[in-house]
């Protein structure tokens, strides 16, 4: 804690009273009873300069000295605070003779209110002046709870400004990331509005920090909105503020994320779930730049960039009239598709080593390669809760660690019952809720290597595309590969070209 002490006139903030705000005698002590603050009235009371009371023990300007300070200073501790009241901080009155330098005794009220484990504040008056006390102390708490609200929310802004100004990583090297990556980088400059599409734990917050750790608004923060988490009756309140008084429970102004954002980016996850009277807001502050707070009369400005994202198709909300059609054609400037991981699985080992690296560092556990036998099960399950899904996955692999192991084992995660039998292999059926296994029968494929399962997965492109690498029909884009990338994977593996299988099977229908 600070020894110097700041006279009335150069304190600044809502933390410190003025002399002229403020006329009653105030001190600010520590638990040792030195003064660390204090304004020209108190200074007048004990007989000093204002640059005198820094550090000065107020003990001796008691009758009785540090015996009678100590009721309400040096008693001062923990969560109990002053006056022992449970939680947290508390108040005593106590009277007596206080010595004033250079002059005689006068009798004092000395009212002590606890800030906290460390501070108090001493309003020093005479015994007829408690009231006015009370009351200035009451102003000065609350000017001082306001300052520690503001501290705190610059806090949180300045931990999303850290977060957004590092770029995430985005692990993967298979085409459907390659093309996603590049529209990230495409967009990232631009100021235009970007609409996400994924599945659920496919990674759509990961590519809006992306889009805007790539953007000139890095330096600005990124405030991150799930719709969903949101009651209906909030969600106008929380983009868009409201003043004090607005509705019951509103006792003080709030900003909302629109404000707190201005400047940056603001991420609108699952947007699909916004009421239709909050879209039609939304759309005005899209347009105009431009919003009021709830309950307010006030235009004010924003310069926010927008970037939504929802694992709903919006064009078919539209059509059910659950989505307003000018609020989707607002926002859908831009769109990035972000692939399922099952559409992906090539970055399956990256991501496996990725998230274990992670977890293991964390937990302090030793670093081990995945097994064959794990990655070919990962291989052949659908990841229906997609990248979370796998993380989760992994996650709890590496808490199973036994000590002396070589190699990490990952077990297939236990899915729901998903309508279509996407959540297991071959679509197992389920019992409460999970997968039956009494049932699965050996799946042969985990026998195979990846190498292996990856020849038969292009084999099997090629021969349902009728042998053709190139073009939209071509086995290359059901694979989601540049062309080159799988004539060049094809080789590595010893898949003949098209040309040879076409040959052969002309060969093989002539005899």
């Amino acid at each position: 804690m600070e020894t110097g002490v700041r006279s009335a006139e150069g304190w600044s903030g809502a933390a410190g009273p003025s002399a002229e705000r403020v006329p009653l005698a105030l001190l600010m002590v520590d638990r040792e009873q030195r003064i660390v603050w204090g304004n020209r009235s108190a200074a007048e009371r004990l007989g000093l300069r204002p640059d005198q009371l820094g550090g000065t023990h107020l003990g001796p300007f008691f009758e009785g000295g540090e015996a009678t300070t100590g009721k309400f200073v040096s008693g001062l501790s923990g969560a109990a605070g002053v006056g022992g009241g449970a939680g947290g901080g508390g108040r005593v009155v106590v009277r007596g003779a206080l010595m004033r330098v250079g002059a005689g005794r006068t009798t004092t009220d000395v009212i002590a209110e606890a800030l906290d484990e460390r501070v108090v504040i001493l309003a020093l008056l005479e015994a007829d002046g408690r009231a006015a006390a009370e009351a200035e102390l009451a102003k000065v708490q609350r000017a001082l709870a306001e300052s520690e609200r503001a501290r705190s929310k610059m806090g949180e802004l300045q931990s999303e400004l850290t977060a957004a100004a590092e770029r995430p990583r985005i692990i993967g090297s298979s085409g459907p990331i390659l093309r996603m990556l590049d529209q990230i980088d495409r967009v990232s400059a631009s100021p235009s509005t970007v609409l996400i599409h994924g599945e659920s734990g496919s990674g759509k917050e990961l590519v809006a920090r992306a889009i805007h750790a790539g953007s000139g608004r890095a330096a600005r923060p990124l405030i991150a909105v799930n719709c969903a988490s949101l009651p209906e009756s909030l969600i106008e309140s929380e983009l868009f503020g409201h003043e004090r008084g607005a509705f019951t429970g509103a006792d003080r102004q709030r900003l909302g994320k629109f404000e707190l954002a201005d400047g940056g980016t603001l991420f609108l996850d699952e947007i699909a779930e916004l009421s239709l009277q909050a879209q039609a807001k939304l759309l005005r502050v899209l347009q105009e730049g431009t919003l009021e707070r709830v309950g307010g009369t006030e235009t004010i400005e924003v310069d926010v960039r927008l970037v939504a994202a929802t694992h709903r198709d919006l064009a078919v909300q539209v059509e059910r009239g659950r989505f307003r059609e000018d609020l989707f054609y607002r926002l859908n400037v831009f769109r990035i598709d972000v692939p399922p991981l099952r559409e992906r699985r090539e970055d399956l080992r990256a991501l496996v080593e990725f998230f274990h690296e992670r977890h293991a560092r964390r937990m302090a556990r030793p670093v081990l390669a995945a097994s064959e036998r794990s990655m070919r099960r990962l291989m052949t399950y659908r990841w229906p809760g997609n990248v979370r899904e796998l993380e989760n996955a992994v996650e709890r692999a590496t808490v199973l660690v036994s000590e002396g192991a070589t190699e990490l084992e990952i077990e297939i995660p236990e899915a729901p019952n998903v309508p279509g039998g996407s959540g297991g292999v071959g679509g197992d059926g389920a019992r409460g809720g999970r997968r039956d296994t009494s049932q699965v029968p050996r799946d042969v494929l985990l026998d195979l290597t990846v190498d292996q399962l990856q020849r038969l997965q292009i084999m099997h492109a090629l021969e349902t595309r009728r042998y053709k690498v190139f073009g939209a029909d071509g086995a290359a884009a059901k694979l989601g590969l540049n062309p080159q990338t799988l004539l060049s994977r094809m080789d590595k593996l010893g898949v003949p070209r098209p040309r040879t299988m076409r040959r052969a099977l002309r060969g093989e229908q002539g005899t």
